[in-house]
């Protein structure tokens, strides 16, 4: 049974939203700043155990996901549960997709890792550890 969510995000592309339907996307990340700020109607606080209607570019609700864990990270030491969560095959692949979304990244730049289950049940599943 899905929990009804309370809360919305989205992602920077439609592709992310289709990687998280087909099980193969289970962590994101924001700048350290930014876990509890809202940023504008779609992007709600995170919270870990909350549920999140995730939308897709053109504003359609298109999966359910919930909030596992989050953890603190550094740009130089990236866990491998990250990068393999964000789809990536490696701690320099994670650093290279991640160049242009994060403004200051650098040795000693910190941010936020956030885990996630999806909670609709027609995507596939694969548990965030």
């Amino acid at each position: 049974m899905t929990k009804s969510p309370n809360r919305r995000m989205q992602f920077v592309a439609d592709t992310l939203v289709q990687q998280i339907i087909d099980g193969r996307k289970t962590a994101s990340v924001v700048e350290l700043g930014e876990v509890d700020v809202a940023d504008g109607e779609y992007d709600d606080p995170l919270v870990v155990g909350e549920y999140y209607a995730v939308y897709d570019s053109s504003l359609t609700p298109r999966v359910t996901i919930r909030i596992v864990s989050m953890e603190l990270c550094r740009w130089d030491e990236i866990p491998e549960r990250l990068w393999r969560g964000e789809t990536n095959t490696s701690a320099d692949e994670f650093r290279e997709d991640h160049l242009d979304y994060f403004e200051n990244a650098g040795p000693g730049f910190e941010f936020v890792a956030y885990y996630f289950e999806c909670a609709t049940p027609d995507c596939a599943q694969t548990p965030a550890d």
